[in-house]
């Protein structure tokens, strides 16, 4: 099997530049992964262009210009990609590929406030401005995806230095965190096995995605009633098989952070969701 082509900065600056001459108004693109990192020096090239847009209008604008060059809809993905939640997939005739987001990367990530501010102005093609996305939130988009090749950028990245508590904040601050905290934990546990890279940061986000997944399990026996402590414990015991000593602890664990909320009255321990254990419960 022919290894895919792979394209430098040259070629890189000219479909940015020949793309940014066909628009008809001025758009703002956030680069990640390889194209970004070849502009930062930190690759020698790469097959796929990934890139970001503010809102649909942009992402259309860009995916129009592209048709012009000759780029066309890659119609069957495969793997990892067909999963990715892009706004469109294009390639040329060389095998050069774009892989256009709106807003939201893989289904997963949100272009946000922060991962803005961090963003690079690198440099204005025609009517395309072009941003590189910070090393750490390229290093995040890069840690929540199914591509084996991703792990090899994260090196690359963790080895010239990354704010790492950048990367725990944003990662956090996201929509469902505790499942994107979840899949970089792994993510980091493999990168910590394959070339003995430790961030530091494991614990916290290993920490956070326990913490969701209780609160919604919790959270689908409480519901939004009051319920005693033996019932929660009955039922806790017939669909996970712990004891009652373990749903306890759970539920103190729980409290201390203000997702339930525990009365006493009579003898029995009454326990219910707080307004956040409920908000949280149903994003995850």
């Amino acid at each position: 099997m022919s290894q895919p082509h792979m394209f430098g900065e040259a070629d890189l600056t000219k479909a940015l530049s020949d793309s940014g001459a066909k628009l008809s108004r001025r758009v703002s693109a956030y680069l990640m992964g390889g194209c970004a990192m070849t502009f930062m020096g930190r690759k020698v090239a790469t097959r796929d262009i990934d890139v970001v847009f503010g809102s649909p209008d942009d992402a259309k604008e860009f995916t129009n210009a592209l048709s012009q060059l000759g780029f066309a809809s890659v119609k069957s993905l495969t793997g990892p990609y067909a999963t990715m939640g892009t706004f469109a997939v294009v390639e040329d005739s060389r095998g050069m590929r774009f892989d256009i987001f709106d807003r939201q990367v893989c289904k997963a990530l949100e272009l946000s406030t922060g991962m803005k501010s961090r963003a690079r102005p690198y440099r204005t093609f025609g009517s395309l401005q072009v941003h590189l996305m910070a090393p750490e939130d390229i290093f995040l988009f890069k840690g929540i995806t199914e591509r084996e090749a991703d792990l090899d950028d994260m090196r690359i990245l963790a080895e010239v230095g990354l704010e790492w508590k950048t990367i725990e904040a944003e990662c956090l601050s996201q929509k469902r965190s505790g499942r994107w905290a979840y899949m970089l934990g792994t993510k980091l546990m493999e990168l910590h096995r394959k070339f003995d890279i430790a961030p530091p940061i494991i614990k916290t986000l290993m920490g956070h995605a326990d913490m969701d997944l209780l609160v919604y399990a919790f959270g689908k026996v409480i519901g939004d009633q009051e319920i005693p402590f033996k019932e929660i414990a009955r039922i806790i015991n017939e669909k996970y098989g712990y004891k009652k000593s373990w749903t306890r602890k759970q539920l103190g664990l729980l409290a201390a952070k203000d997702f339930v909320r525990k009365r006493r009255q009579d003898r029995d321990d009454l326990y219910s969701m707080t307004a956040s254990g409920l908000s949280r419960a149903s994003a995850t």
